[in-house]
């Protein structure tokens, strides 16, 4: 619904919706910026796929040498495939379709972005990046028998009714999708206002560093722009007088933030949620905002009524995707 309506508290047990989500034009397989495969070291261009085939081959003798060594990863990173259902559930995807309807753009703000996996996929979303592509175009440069992601099982079925030519062709129309997609996200309309803008902030140095290479690893580093700091002291112009100095686009931007809850992170929990809760209060007034969250307790802090929340069950973790419409406040007379 927009801005401004009444939103009773609901609470739906959505396992089997997430599953469907995860599994059904998401993000189910791994990316490849953590594979240790990805090794972009630049932005996608227009050639970048095809010229990614290349490099990889002309690295495999110096990766088989150290095959095991992968990219390192936060202690308490999210999967990447959650981090891609969770984004589909709040309708990140159909944010984006609306901004290539109408060039009003899309914006999606992180303050607690950690190893930076909810604005990247948010970011391969918004280029139309097939599941596995970055995988796929890092050993198309190589047709032999080290290539793991050169064909999918199923064409080795005795009942698969296709071939691998068929699986080359719809990953060609992936890459042909991706190139459009990159283009498309990276440019701005016709009024001046970028397609796709992605803001994400994070505290703890190690993890803003993990999400530095997150980024430049899937190439998009033009969409995602990352700052290091205490969220409460991200200024994204929501304390200014006018909406012209703001980063945020109301009804057109979507906060997503998964804060330290306990069973991860053990320092300074309390403090990081006060902080959440002053930087949404300044900052996101007129957006959509949702939070991810294993402590029921923790959440009280926001102080905030929530409109919906959403069940999510991950390994043995049962946590809840919440979602708040933070009203504008209005100005004193």
């Amino acid at each position: 619904g927009s801005y401004g309506e009444t939103y009773e508290e609901e609470e739906f047990v959505a396992d089997v919706d997430l599953y469907r989500c995860l599994h059904s034009g998401g993000s189910l397989h791994r990316r490849g910026y953590r594979s240790g495969n990805g090794n972009l070291d630049s932005d996608w261009g227009d050639e970048e796929i095809d010229r990614q085939g290349e490099r990889e081959a002309n690295n495999r003798n110096r990766r088989s040498q150290n095959a095991s060594v992968k990219a390192p990863i936060h202690k308490a990173a999210m999967k990447e495939s959650l981090a891609a259902g969770l984004l589909l559930e709040a309708g990140w995807d159909k944010l984006i379709h609306a901004a290539r309807g109408d060039g009003k753009g899309a914006v999606l703000v992180d303050p607690m972005t950690g190893s930076g996996t909810l604005p990247t996929e948010a970011a391969l979303i918004a280029c139309d990046m097939a599941p596995g592509l970055l995988r796929i175009a890092a050993w198309r440069g190589d047709q032999g028998r080290n290539n793991p992601h050169r064909s999918p099982p199923c064409v080795r079925w005795k009942d698969f009714s296709s071939n691998v030519e068929v699986w080359d062709e719809l990953v060609a129309d992936a890459t042909q999708r991706a190139k459009t997609g990159m283009k498309w996200a990276r440019s701005s309309s016709e009024s001046g206002q970028k397609n796709v803008k992605i803001l994400g902030n994070e505290k703890n140095p190690r993890a803003f560093s993990l999400a530095q290479s997150s980024v430049r690893t899937a190439g998009v580093g033009a969409m995602v722009s990352l700052s290091e700091g205490d969220c409460v002291d991200w200024d994204l112009g929501g304390g200014d007088a006018t909406t012209n100095n703001r980063d945020v686009i109301e009804g057109r931007t979507m906060f997503v933030c998964n804060p330290p809850w306990g069973l991860r992170l053990t320092e300074d929990i309390d403090e990081s949620w006060v902080s959440l809760r002053e930087f949404l209060r300044l900052e996101a007034g007129g957006c959509e905002s949702w939070v991810l969250s294993g402590n029921k307790d923790l959440t009280k802090i926001l102080r905030m009524k929530k409109s919906r929340t959403v069940v999510v069950k991950t390994a043995d973790e049962d946590l809840r995707w919440l979602q708040y419409h933070i009203f504008q406040k209005r100005p004193y007379e």
